[in-house]
């Protein structure tokens, strides 16, 4: 049974021109205990009727140094979320005054990363990067695997969360990024891990490189439903086996 947490609307950031970060501060308990890669449930009342909609925590789980594992130290979440017009749960958020109290329930999802030495893909679309930052921000120094992440967004606009990767790269060695734009050419040719296309050109440049071991892979794909699907059979064309695929839809 998913248990209930009563939360403080905090704050909302504008990311993109229509996806916004919104952060909680978890109340009663003070604190959960999740994985990153799970996702919570809001709750709230639509015209007399309860609703409820799922979103993926974007926040690491906080680290203190004096551990070998991460730990969660504080209580805020994150979530990122596109607003969409007639959209009920993105339009509850966006209305949503400082310092209201909100019902969360969960955690909940088996989109998590396993406790291997293999390396791991992340394949994100769109928001579905929202799961896929949460490991990466809190697994990239504890694990010591490679991490390689393969972000696909429309437009520039809907670039956000770049100077965090890039710092995240930069102090880790074993983590990577390239972010595919596939309607409009990247505005800065000075960052090379920014490309024009979509994330198949990522994934065949990994499959196709000579000293890259199949076997040693493993992928974690995000964002809606229909992309991921296909990038999943993509993937078992390439002959990649369906027991290291891990999937998270989006609807």
């Amino acid at each position: 049974m998913l248990g209930n947490i009563k939360a403080e609307f905090l704050s909302k950031k504008k990311l993109s021109p229509d996806t916004f970060e919104f952060t909680f501060l978890c109340k009663e308990p003070n604190a959960i205990d999740f994985l990153p890669g799970q996702y919570l449930i809001i709750v709230f009342d639509k015209e007399g009727e309860t609703k409820r909609k799922y979103y993926s925590i974007s926040s690491p789980l906080r680290q203190s140094e004096s551990e070998a594992s991460p730990k969660q130290e504080k209580s805020k979440l994150e979530f990122i979320v596109k607003i969409i017009e007639n959209g009920v749960g993105s339009q509850y958020l966006i209305n949503l005054k400082e310092g209201a109290e909100v019902l969360l329930q969960g955690p909940a999802g088996m989109f998590v990363l396993k406790d291997d030495t293999k390396q791991k893909v992340f394949i994100a679309t769109g928001t579905g990067i929202a799961p896929i930052l949460s490991m990466i921000r809190t697994y990239a120094e504890v694990i010591k695997t490679n991490f390689r992440l393969i972000w696909g967004i429309k437009k520039n606009e809907d670039l956000y969360y770049y100077d965090t990767l890039r710092s995240i790269a930069k102090k880790y060695n074993n983590f990577s990024f390239e972010i595919f734009i596939s309607r409009e050419e990247p505005k800065s040719r000075e960052n090379n891990n920014i490309l024009h296309g979509r994330v198949n050109i990522g994934i065949d440049k990994l499959l196709n490189n000579p000293e890259t071991n199949k076997e040693e892979l493993e992928f974690y794909i995000s964002g809606d439903r229909d992309i991921v699907d296909s990038i999943r059979e993509y993937l078992l064309a390439r002959n990649i086996l369906p027991e290291d695929i891990k999937l998270e839809k989006f609807i």
